[in-house]
């Protein structure tokens, strides 16, 4: 029975992107040939939710990935709908939203941005 080794190397930049090698250690890219610095400036943006209670959740919370406008220009969601995409992106997306403030939140956006009452 024949064994072969492989080299495993994985680099992670700055940006989150990684990159992999797996061959023969003996072909294997030096670490330092792959060591680089990788400079990402994100778009400064002055928009914020517009006010009322649970602005502050959404905006420290939400625009960690989200623009407000982005959300803001979604479809009209109710309240449950809001409560759904909310706990998608704790659960699918790892958003770092308390679920103490899963509620709030989601009163927030429907207030905001939701369904009339009664469709």
């Amino acid at each position: 029975m024949r064994h072969s080794t492989l080299a495993l190397l994985t680099v992670v930049t700055a940006a989150g992107v990684s990159y992999g090698y797996a061959g023969s250690p003996a072909d294997a890219p030096l670490a330092t040939a792959l060591n680089r610095t990788v400079s990402v400036t994100l778009p400064d943006s002055h928009n914020v939710f517009p006010p009322g209670e649970g602005a502050d959740i959404a905006n420290s919370q939400c625009m960690i990935c989200h623009s407000a406008g982005m959300v803001t220009r979604q479809p009209p969601l109710s309240y449950d709908e809001w409560k759904l995409e909310i706990n998608k992106m704790r659960s699918a997306y790892g958003a770092p939203l308390p679920e103490n403030q899963v509620d709030s939140l989601a009163k927030y956006l429907t207030a905001i941005a939701g369904k009339p009452q009664g469709k």
